[in-house]
């Protein structure tokens, strides 16, 4: 049985309050996002909000729920949004971002097909999704080091969103991965939830950060 320390439940608690942030912040610079895809970040991250807090309020009393909704519904959604920001938006790869969502689904079948166990297949969904989020990571990591830009990178949206980005959907890759193996591992998992969380409540305050000094032209 899993047993959360004080530091985990505060972290956790936190967390929503860090996405409110992010929400209220993104809400205040749309306006001057008006006429920039990154008004989509805004929308995005105010989703996200309403996402988390519906789970953590309206599923309150269905917890057999939770795991379903953010498999199935909310992780789905973030993967194809960070697809869609890498792929069509920064790199102008429409071709690839349907290859990459294309393969996504896939990874999906075999939990309606040959694999009996859930926990199995969500590792499998979330290995693969998080595994084509780190190829566009590293092809825009790439692909910024050629601009000439990369002396403002301070003002541009996708330092702070490949940051954010590594930090908890690659850094936490072995953790969801592993989960039932980890699980076993009383300790290990401890530690790994807690970075989780700390990463976490990091990569929203990265997007309320790039609002704050990102430019809207940046890309």
């Amino acid at each position: 049985m899993v047993v959360f320390s004080n530091t985990q439940k505060i972290l956790s608690e936190v967390l929503i309050w860090v996405q409110l942030l992010t929400a209220l912040v993104a809400l205040f610079y749309l306006p001057q996002l008006k006429n920039s895809h990154w008004k989509w970040l805004s929308y995005y991250c105010c989703a996200v909000f309403l996402m988390e807090a519906f789970a953590k309020w309206g599923l309150k009393n269905h917890p057999s729920s939770i795991s379903k909704y953010y498999d199935f519904f909310v992780i789905p959604i973030e993967f194809i949004f960070f697809y869609w920001v890498y792929a069509i938006k920064s790199l102008n790869r429409p071709k690839l971002f349907w290859v990459i969502v294309g393969i996504c689904c896939i990874s999906f079948l075999p939990y309606f097909t040959i694999i009996p166990k859930p926990g199995m297949m969500l590792s499998l969904s979330y290995t693969v999704g998080t595994v084509l989020l780190m190829l566009l990571v590293i092809l825009e990591i790439l692909k910024q080091i050629k601009s000439e830009k990369i002396l403002l990178f301070h003002t541009n949206y996708m330092f702070y969103i490949n940051i954010g980005i590594i930090l908890f959907y690659v850094g936490t890759l072995p953790f969801f991965s592993f989960y039932n193996l980890l699980l076993g591992e009383p300790d290990l998992w401890s530690i790994y939830y807690t970075f989780f969380l700390i990463a976490n409540n990091l990569m929203y305050l990265l997007f309320t950060a790039a609002f704050i000094w990102g430019k809207p032209n940046t890309y």
